[in-house]
């Protein structure tokens, strides 16, 4: 993601090119409070329809989350760290989320969980 601030000031987010892999590149992309899809993430796990991920959930996701079905119901994980409300969200919608039996995603929900950061699924109703 890149921002570019307009002559007036207002700053404009533009999404282009490929996802990264690498985690340490994701956590200098890291969304702040106020997302561009979900406003303010403070109030979006609020409303949320279940919590946080536990440990064995996400345990879960890396060795069953392989298959297109598995996803069915989801929109997407959103990764969030409680202090400031930093996020990074997966999709599988984006195809490098589908690479590799979803490898993107099982490995990245995971390393934002080791990092301190609460899981949450956005549904996809």
């Amino acid at each position: 993601m890149k921002t570019t601030t307009t002559q007036n000031g207002a700053k404009i987010n533009v999404l282009s090119g490929n996802l990264t892999f690498d985690v340490s590149e994701m956590m200098q992309e890291l969304g702040d409070r106020y997302h561009c899809l979900f406003g303010d993430v403070e109030k979006l796990i609020t409303k949320l329809p279940r919590g946080k991920l536990s440990k064995g959930e996400v345990l879960h996701l890396i060795t069953n989350g392989t298959t297109s079905e598995f996803y069915s119901d989801i929109w997407c994980y959103i990764c969030i760290r409680p202090t400031d409300f930093a996020n990074y969200m997966f999709s599988h919608i984006d195809s490098e989320n589908r690479v590799n039996n979803f490898e993107r995603i099982r490995n990245g929900v995971t390393a934002f969980y080791d990092k301190g950061f609460d899981i949450y699924i956005v549904p996809s109703s």
